[in-house]
Order: C-alpha cells, then structure tokens, then sequence
C-alpha cells in the first residue's frame, strides 16, 4: 500500500550531499496529484513554489501535518 494518497501535503526531502550550488528543490512543499502504479512508490506532486508537476520517490518526501 502506498505511504502517501492524493491529496496529501507534503515536503520534498534535502540532500547534504548535492554538489555544489545546493538542492535546488529541498524542502519545497507541494500536494501529492497522482499515485503511480508503475513503479509502485511513486508520487506526482504539484509544488507549491512554481507549480510544477514531479515525479518523487516516496522516500523522497515527507508529510506535512495538519496545523
């Protein structure tokens, strides 16, 4: 079963060990818009920041709870 569902907000993981310039998208926030079956663990989120649509690994991610 998947860790995340649609609908669930959510906030991209950093990474200590990007090179140089930084993790350009570590710690933006978004909404989870799809769960992919193939490859299962998969989650589109629609950022917050710029309104783009990625694919992460969810892993990759972590919920955000609500206030």
């Amino acid at each position: 079963m998947a860790e995340f569902k649609v609908g669930d907000r959510v906030k991209v993981l950093d990474k200590s060990n990007w090179p140089d310039g930084g993790y350009k998208i570590g710690n933006w926030e978004g909404t989870v818009i799809q769960v992919v079956e193939d490859p299962a663990g998969y989650v589109t989120v629609t950022a917050d920041k710029r309104g783009y649509d990625m694919l992460f690994h969810e892993k990759k991610l972590e919920k955000i709870q609500p206030e």
